[in-house]
């Protein structure tokens, strides 16, 4: 269809003088406008932070609220990190950087990614990011163009529709594989694996399948890997599968470093040059002492990551059991910090349970209807601070609830 409107938008600005670059810049404006009208106003984060926001303003109030609705890991990050982050300053590393990142970290990032996920990398193949949302953002308005088309599995994290609204981009969700392959023109697509909400780890063959249907089409897969270290089962890097991945990393879930603002992206060297000019234009670059400091963290990270998956599978163990008598069904996850179960109560609304639990019983929860049309579905954080109480009082609310 967009070759047909491209064909006639050329032969029409070729009738007006207007010349093919500038022809092309109004084509695609026009594509982006029309993708925009056709995507629901509120295409943000998600629903989620809706409920976050409300959240603090009660906490402000005095309210104590348990949060159940975000990804914030109840652990702290590595006591030694503040050291390493001291030294960096007193050493005068406070000045401006490169926007590829510094020679330290990147060196870091590319061992921990040959090790973890068992492929080739090298320094060239690292950038530093403030965080793995910025990061997933720089690379669709970087690579890709309004118009294109993005592809997502749903359940999937909310602030993906978000971006793609935001760059005038055409998002896709599909529910299986096969779905997939009766569509055409896909130019990148999203695999989260563990997945956000629903802990979901993509086997080899899905991977090998996804990857014959990307090279057909000449697409690029963006891993997100934010929940990479966080695995319950063994976990194939989706980059082992396809030349062609990009992946986002991030130190906030598994290391605790939420409020560092501190991921990486790993891709070919060529990729990473294209990526540093847009981040050069936006963010200049990410302090060197946090990357001095992060960069400790991934170079005595292994044992870190090894306790933090025995407490996180504690911590799913004690909600599997706490909410074992609320009526809901879910497939137990293989990995990250969420259960996404379905609430098997006639007329369920997510985001109406969601606002009312929060106000009435100071109850935190992401209304499953921000992560695909799953409106009889909540996402629970099961590993958080405010679990242990949080899941009790979120079984009575089930249990008690009339829609």
């Amino acid at each position: 269809m967009e070759e047909s409107l491209w064909k006639a938008a050329r032969e029409r600005c070729s009738e007006r003088g207007i010349d093919e670059w500038n022809c092309r810049r109004l084509f695609d404006f026009l594509i982006a406008a029309s993708i925009r009208a056709q995507i629901p106003e509120g295409g943000d984060a998600g629903p989620h932070l809706e409920v976050f926001r409300r959240a603090k303003q009660l906490e402000r109030k005095g309210v104590k609220i348990y949060h159940l609705e975000v990804g914030e890991p109840p652990w702290s990050f590595p006591p030694f990190l503040l050291d390493e982050m001291i030294k960096s300053i007193r050493e005068g590393k406070t000045r401006y950087g490169t926007s590829f990142g510094s020679d330290k970290f990147r060196r870091a990032a590319s061992e921990w990614i040959k090790r973890r996920d068992k492929i080739e990398s090298g320094p060239e193949n690292i950038i530093v990011t403030p965080g793995s949302k910025f990061a997933i953002y720089s690379i669709l308005a970087s690579l890709l163009r309004p118009g294109d088309r993005i592809g997502v599995m749903i359940p999937a994290w909310p602030a993906y529709k978000g971006m793609a609204s935001n760059l005038g981009l055409e998002f896709i969700e599909i529910s299986s594989l096969d779905e997939l392959q009766k569509i055409k023109g896909i130019r990148a697509f999203i695999v989260c694996s563990p997945n956000n909400p629903d802990g979901k780890v993509w086997s080899r063959k899905e991977l090998d399948e996804l990857a014959d249907y990307l090279n057909e089409n000449d697409s690029i897969l963006i891993s997100d890997d934010a929940y990479s270290e966080i695995s319950f089962v063994d976990r194939v890097s989706p980059a082992k599968v396809y030349d062609m991945t990009i992946s986002v990393n991030t130190l906030s879930k598994a290391f605790g470093m939420t409020g560092f603002r501190i991921g990486y992206i790993h891709a070919k060297e060529e990729i990473i040059s294209k990526l540093s000019k847009y981040l050069s234009l936006t963010i200049s670059n990410v302090p060197e002492f946090i990357q001095d400091a992060s960069a400790s963290v991934l170079e005595r990270g292994e044992s870190w990551v090894s306790e933090v998956r025995g407490s996180l599978r504690s911590y799913l163990d004690r909600a599997v059991s706490e909410l074992s008598e609320a009526p809901i069904s879910y497939k137990e996850p293989e990995g990250g910090l969420y259960i996404f179960p379905k609430v098997e109560i006639d007329g369920f609304d997510s985001m109406e349970f969601s606002m009312r639990v929060l106000e009435e019983r100071g109850i935190a929860l992401a209304p499953g209807s921000g992560f695909g049309p799953f409106k009889e579905w909540i996402r629970i954080t099961f590993a958080s601070e405010g679990a242990e109480g949080g899941l009790r009082l979120l079984k009575e609310a089930l249990l008690s609830w009339r829609s």
